[in-house]
């Protein structure tokens, strides 16, 4: 029921005043410091929409090497990749971003047929508790921006 209500909410907002906004307002039930649109294209990920709670006024993330994002394991997977704490977690021994990026709860955004478009993530740079992000939220969200053509192929 709460997923639900939180979707009905974002759709207001994403009406109202845009995806940036609507994902700002998704970022404000976390204690997380971003929430991010991510692109993969070729060797690089770059955000489409980016959010920073402590700068606002930043439109875009840097772009970083897909290598380099955890974005490329949901990419790779077409599944959520969660890490609370990358220091601690063993799947990222070696990561060039596991120092900086410490947190992320990242969903995949798909067509009907598989096609990865892209990520739907928040992360921080310390780490976080990801049982605070809403993942069905989260799922619902990167459904509705796939059928709303809000990342295109």
């Amino acid at each position: 029921q709460r997923t639900r209500e939180r979707f009905t909410r974002f759709s207001a907002i994403l009406s109202a005043s845009g995806l940036r906004s609507a994902l700002a307002d998704v970022l404000s039930e976390t204690d997380y410091r971003y929430i991010a649109l991510f692109r993969l294209n070729g060797d690089r990920a770059s955000s489409t929409i980016f959010y920073d709670r402590t700068q606002p006024d930043v439109l875009l993330a840097q772009e970083v090497s897909a290598t380099a994002s955890y974005c490329a394991f949901t990419r790779d997977a077409k599944q959520p990749f969660v890490t609370a704490n990358s220091l601690a977690d063993s799947r990222l021994d070696g990561h060039v971003s596991r120092e900086s990026v410490r947190a992320y709860c990242g969903i995949p955004i798909l067509t009907p047929e598989g096609e990865f478009l892209g990520t739907l993530c928040h992360y921080d740079d310390v780490p976080r508790d990801p049982t605070q992000v809403d993942m069905a939220l989260m799922c619902e969200i990167a459904s509705a921006l796939e059928q709303g053509r809000h990342v295109s192929p």
